[in-house]
């Protein structure tokens, strides 16, 4: 497992399991692996393909692309769930969780009798 720590100046992205622990004056990008997120973020957190376990803080929004995620910090923006799952603890503070539908779903057409 990799360790990140202390402070990181732009977005970060992860391809493998990582423990991270540092302050990212950024977004972070999971694109496959584990990521258990200790530190803060002060951008995004997305979560493209993997798992994540945010136990920390994301000023911005956490967007799970396709992955599984954990939320047990804080996410001052949405948390936003495009595909996958995504499990917010009761005792987290975040600001919006929103299940996004994808774009070619059509809505339900009403029946039209003559």
């Amino acid at each position: 497992m990799k360790i990140v720590d202390g402070k990181r100046m732009g977005s970060v992205t992860v391809f493998e399991d990582t423990l991270m622990l540092a302050e990212v004056v950024g977004d972070v990008i999971l694109n496959s692996g584990h990521l258990e997120l200790k530190g803060r973020v002060l951008g995004n957190l997305f979560v493209r393909k993997g798992t994540c376990r945010m136990l920390g803080i994301v000023r911005g929004n956490l967007e799970n692309e396709r992955g599984d995620v954990e939320v047990f910090g804080t996410v001052l923006g949405k948390v936003v769930t495009k595909n996958g799952y995504t499990y917010v603890n009761p005792g987290s503070k975040v600001g919006i969780i929103e299940i996004a539908l994808p774009a070619n779903r059509e809505e339900p057409k009403e029946a039209v009798s003559t």
